[in-house]
């Protein structure tokens, strides 16, 4: 289990994909628009930026990794016991009569199907407060955008990986960085362990949980 590749804020970030924010959204200021035609003002917004260096989504990946450093200490530990199990069990395969060696066999690999199990549990869990805990943060994101851009008389926000070429003087990252450093230092990172099994499904109403990363390291296989 890695603690930094596999974990990533992919899906939050693709919360910001084609982002345009429009602002003051009343029915007096929709009827007056529609009649004025307000000439565009376009703000830019690096999102990218936000999610990584604004102080809530820095502590966010810190209690991540915390967590994911637990959990690979406690994965390399029981492999460490299914490989030394694993090696026994070849040695005795001359000794014990077939249908022992079989029945050994079989245990081992229903814990070994355990602790995959298990593992893709942990991770499911990990990855769901991750995502939970960036979700809050791209909301706020969303909220100060608004506040930002009202202030500078700024009537539409679009994200920055949305764009080629814009003038430097639409970016307002940083009053938006600042402000919402003021707003949201910290959210809340809710404990893993505490969550239900397959907790995107349940948050789902029964949709099936997402497929286990790329790259996990595989344990070991009883020989036979």
């Amino acid at each position: 289990m890695k603690t930094t590749s596999r974990f990533n804020y992919v899906a939050t970030a693709a919360l910001f994909a084609g982002l345009v924010m429009t602002f003051g959204a009343s029915t007096s200021f929709a009827q007056q628009a529609a009649a004025t035609h307000p000439v565009p003002v376009l703000g830019v917004v690096d999102t990218d930026l936000l999610l990584q260096e604004s102080l809530a989504a820095k502590g966010v990946r810190l209690e991540r990794d915390k967590y994911a450093t637990n959990y690979q200490n406690q994965v390399k530990d029981m492999e460490n016991k299914l490989r030394a199990e694993d090696q026994d069990l070849s040695q005795q395969r001359g000794i014990l009569a077939q249908d022992v060696f079989t029945q050994r066999a079989q245990a081992f690999q229903q814990k070994l199907a355990d602790f995959q199990a298990q593992v893709k549990d942990k991770q499911e869990r990990l990855d769901y407060s991750f995502q939970q805990s960036m979700q809050l943060i791209g909301a706020k994101i969303m909220a100060v955008s608004g506040e930002v851009a009202k202030d500078k008389g700024i009537n539409a926000v679009m994200a920055r990986n949305q764009l080629m070429i814009f003038d430097p003087g639409m970016d307002m990252t940083k009053p938006v960085l600042d402000k919402l450093n003021q707003t949201l230092a910290s959210v809340e990172f809710k404990n893993p362990d505490t969550l239900p099994a397959n907790p995107t499904a349940a948050a789902a109403g029964g949709a099936p949980a997402a497929a286990p990363a790329a790259g996990a390291k595989p344990a070991p296989a009883a020989k036979k």
